[in-house]
């Protein structure tokens, strides 16, 4: 069983270690604050470890050297940022995750070399890009971290383009369709591919680019 080490106690390191441990992985907890670490020995099965988690010491006394996957979510992106630069560089972790508090600093902590950065407020972003009519368009498979998906395209009845070929609707370049399925038959598109109402189509694109695709298609809301 791979070892996980959280470092930040707060609420989103415990109710992660929690969760986590539910689900049997080994889980071991940093925390610098005494209070904090005694809180969650306290309510959960997981070992805690006081002191910085920026330090080698401490991540050797965690026990880094065993762990396959690193997460840094304390309430400072330098000290995230730096934690997982120590355990990449310092312990060869093969995966870490560092939580961005400020959204702006996302694309910097990644360019600096940790794997997966995540900001509550980008999820946030993100997830109400994705609120589209799931009637009409579902989200089936995320790619690169959110940044993109599979989607699944069902043509309404009055589909405004039903007999059309693909070629003659502007598609943003952003996104592409990547097969048709009409009465139980797959059909792998091309230019002269027709589209018919109550087909369902499956489109990859950007995950920003959803609404341009409704748009172009005439799909209501």
């Amino acid at each position: 069983m791979s070892k996980i080490i959280i470092t930040g106690g707060g609420r989103v390191g415990y109710y992660l270690a929690k969760t986590l441990n539910e689900r049997g992985r080994e889980v071991v907890v940093i925390e610098n604050d005494k209070l904090i670490c005694r809180e969650i020995a306290d309510s959960l099965d997981v070992p805690v470890i006081w002191g910085d988690g920026t330090r080698a010491a401490v991540l050797e006394k965690a026990g880094i050297r065993e762990a396959e996957i690193f997460v840094a979510v304390t309430g400072m992106d330098e000290s995230n940022l730096i934690a997982c630069q120590t355990a990449k560089k310092l312990f060869g972790i093969g995966k870490t995750v560092a939580k961005a508090n400020n959204p702006k600093n996302v694309d910097n902590i990644k360019r600096l070399g940790v794997d997966i950065v995540i900001s509550a407020t980008e999820s946030i972003i993100k997830l109400l890009e994705r609120e589209v009519d799931h009637s009409t368009i579902k989200e089936l498979i995320p790619l690169d971290n959110g940044k993109a998906a599979v989607y699944e395209v069902e043509l309404p009845d009055n589909f405004a383009y039903s007999g059309k070929s693909i070629s003659d609707i502007v598609f943003p370049d952003s996104c592409n369709i990547i097969s048709i399925t009409r009465g139980g038959e797959l059909i792998i598109p091309r230019g002269k591919t027709k589209l018919i109402s109550g087909d369902k189509v499956l489109i990859v694109s950007l995950t920003g680019s959803v609404s341009e695709v409704r748009r172009v298609l005439k799909l209501k809301k």
